[in-house]
């Protein structure tokens, strides 16, 4: 794209504020925003009617801020009982803790018991605002009202972030099953009896209540019970709408969030989808807001035109709407990324003594900002794309754009060159191939794809996973201009003049295949075994089972594996890997049982022949040690009877010992990566495993360490 400058004087602006020209990244601070708030169609659609419950938007996209003006605006309206809050993220984790404690991982019962406590919640925060109307004492309901206060007064004025965790607390003890904790809940705190309480008072006294909760992702991870206690919040949202209570809750929520809800929640449909307000963002709507920052920061309300502001604003090749559409390619379309990076592009003209931005200046900044956001993608999604590191990475110092069929082979060699030894190459494992790994990049708004027959680049910025399988190879693929400083791309074309098209007002539920491409990998894998014959006819496949279950199951712990051939049988193969742990299980098998070279013995049938044990042993020496694992189709988690004695034979005869590990809790292990956990599921169930052999088997005395005689 060619550039004009303009050779004319140009206006000045009169000296601004010394610091964030533009205001801060963050609502919570932002000076500006008192005056030079935007009354979008989002925020008049929620001052005007009750029709939404759920405001959804990524990271930056101003939610926070129009919980703010959404607030000032009823608490000004003085005819309106507002409830705003945010939990505390120590009070929401502490909460996590008590119920997953108390019923494990059921998403549906932990959901129930949510419901429950947000209700109540919700419900004593209204009775609290009610209390102190100036009509309270004229209700009919006020004598009851009093009564359940001074009953469960400790309660009431507890803070609001920890009065949760005091309702669960309450039943939890004389609870005898995590299934009486929603009903006991119910009954001790009369959360029916309340919400009758509460709709009868807001009507004596004329009024309504708006609930407004931000800050919901504060200990929030995309797990189950995370996502299940903001279901039960949702369903609580649900349920005071629905049963007209005159509480109208609204939850300023982030997308991933809302993907997780849609994902796990079988009533996501009927109680969220249709209540829902999403923000968006386009060139037009960001110009006006920048525009309205500018006048009130320079004084300059005067002007009506945007790009005049603009244009007062930025010199040279930075003006009129091409100049700001090319600073707009710098960001990902979010009024956060937009103030961080025109107040750093500012104080750059101001140290070199300009009174507006240049070319160079936003160069220099875009360079700080690229590194930023690429940080913030990683983050976001580090917890269901382990991974997207190792991806991204394969990017770094290649051209900005290349075809499909190129970036798919270039993942597919990366897939091949993977040695594991990182445990974020697990995802290597679970992708397994160019193309799912190519999908799950353009999920996140990495990578977009040129639109059939045009000119303009798609990108999705919503998390929501594509598999992509219409795009021919030949299509063009570009990575976000946003990231091309911080990964050294290359290229022609300057990111002025990529066009570029946002796809983030996707469908509420999206389909169950396209929700979450990691988690569906992994229910692949773990689906597939069930599928895979028994006996030769499903060797081959089995044993590539085998090896991509171990890859993703043991990365970081094993490094370098690889099908080797059984010399007991030619067409069978085992799976080898390189014993690199430096702590956990994979450490005590090295030093305890010298085994560097990990060897998993691959057996397509259930029941176990002497032989099979046998022909293990005879693989344990040198840097294979004497530690071996059996990978069986077996359908009981413990070994058969015979089973065990050869066991016990091979290490009173050898001293080698022998772990027979079902195929099934193989892929139970994988099944558990779909949700994050505190703890690793495969690394306890191992060491289990293994204690229970060397005591119950081997009856190895404690502190008597065995060695093979040296002849």
């Amino acid at each position: 794209m060619l550039f004009c400058y303009r050779t004319t004087a140009m206006a000045t602006l009169k000296p601004s504020p010394i610091g964030n020209v533009l205001g801060a990244a963050r609502a919570e601070v932002d000076t500006l925003l008192a005056r030079a708030f935007i009354e979008t169609p989002a925020y008049r659609a929620l001052i005007q009617n009750t029709d939404y419950n759920f405001v959804v938007g990524r990271r930056g996209t101003g939610k926070s801020a129009l919980f703010q003006k959404v607030r000032e605006y009823f608490v000004g309206t003085g005819s309106v009982l507002v409830v705003a809050d945010a939990p505390q993220e120590h009070h929401v984790i502490e909460l996590q803790t008590l119920l997953v404690g108390a019923v494990g991982l059921d998403y549906r019962m932990l959901r129930a018991i949510s419901r429950v406590i947000w209700r109540t919640q919700l419900l004593i925060e209204v009775l609290v605002r009610m209390r102190r109307h100036y009509r309270f004492f004229r209700s009919a309901e006020h004598t009851a009202v009093l009564a359940y206060i001074d009953q469960h007064k400790g309660l009431v004025e507890a803070p609001s972030s920890a009065r949760p965790v005091m309702l669960v607390r309450a039943v939890l003890k004389d609870a005898a099953s995590g299934v009486e904790i929603a009903p006991r809940l119910a009954a001790f705190f009369e959360t029916d009896r309340l919400q009758q309480l509460i709709a009868a008072g807001l009507e004596s006294i004329g009024e309504r209540s708006m609930v407004l909760y931000d800050g919901l992702d504060e200990g929030w991870i995309p797990d189950v019970p995370a996502t299940a206690l903001l279901g039960g919040l949702a369903m609580a949202a649900a349920d005071l709408t629905d049963r007209k209570t005159g509480v109208n809750p609204i939850l300023f929520v982030r997308d991933n969030i809302f993907r997780a809800l849609a994902e796990l929640d079988s009533d996501f449909t009927r109680h969220i989808e249709g209540h829902t307000l999403r923000l968006h963002w386009d060139e037009d709507s960001l110009l006006y807001f920048v525009a309205q920052r500018l006048r009130v920061a320079f004084g300059i309300e005067g002007i009506e035109s945007d790009i005049k502001v603009w244009n007062r604003f930025a010199h040279r090749a930075l003006q009129e709407r091409d100049g700001f559409l090319a600073c707009l390619h710098y960001t990902l379309y979010r009024p956060r990324d937009v103030i961080v990076l025109l107040n750093d592009a500012y104080a750059s003209a101001s140290r070199d003594g300009r009174d507006g931005i240049v070319e160079s200046d936003i160069e220099l900044s875009a360079r700080r900002i690229s590194q930023h956001r690429l940080d913030d993608l990683l983050k976001e999604y580090e917890t269901v794309f382990p991974g997207l590191t190792l991806f991204v990475n394969q990017f770094r110092a290649r051209p900005t754009q290349e075809t499909v069929g190129t970036v798919v082979s270039m993942l597919n060699d990366a897939t091949e060159r993977a040695d594991f030894s990182n445990p974020t190459a697990r995802d290597f494992g679970i992708f397994e191939s160019g193309s799912e790994i190519f999908s799950a990049l353009y999920s996140v708004g990495f990578v977009g794809v040129q639109e059939n027959g045009g000119v303009s680049y798609a990108f999705c910025h919503d998390g929501t996973a594509s598999t992509l399988a219409s795009v021919e190879p030949t299509r063009s693929v570009m990575v976000h201009p946003c990231y091309w400083k911080a990964l050294d791309l290359r290229g022609d074309t300057p990111p002025e003049g990529v066009m570029i098209k946002i796809n983030d007002e996707y469908e509420a539920r999206p389909s169950e295949e396209l929700m979450n491409i990691r988690s569906s990998l992994l229910g692949e894998i773990y689906g597939a075994l069930p599928r895979l014959p028994l006996g030769s006819d499903g060797s081959k496949q089995f044993e590539e089972w085998a090896l991509r279950t171990a890859k993703v199951l043991f990365a970081g712990k094993i490094s370098n594996f690889q099908l080797k051939p059984n010399s007991g049988a030619t067409q069978q193969r085992d799976v080898v890997g390189t014993n690199l742990a430096a702590d956990g299980f994979w450490r005590r098998i090295r030093d305890d049982y010298r085994t560097r070279q990990v060897i998993f013995e691959i057996k397509n049938y259930e029941e176990l022949t002497p032989d099979d044990f046998r022909q293990l042993v005879s693989y344990l020496s040198g840097e294979y040690g004497e530690f071996g694992i059996i990978v069986s189709r077996g359908r009981t988690e413990n070994p058969s009877e015979p089973e065990k004695a050869w066991i016990r034979t091979m290490w009173s005869e050898q001293r080698k010992i022998v772990m027979i590990v079902p195929a099934e809790s193989l892929a139970r292990c994988v099944s558990k990566l779909r949700s994050p956990r505190k703890y690793d599921y495969t690394e306890d169930f191992l060491n289990k495993r293994m204690d229970h052999l060397v005591r119950s088997y081997l009856n190895i005395p404690m502190g008597k360490k065995f060695r093979k005689k040296k002849s």
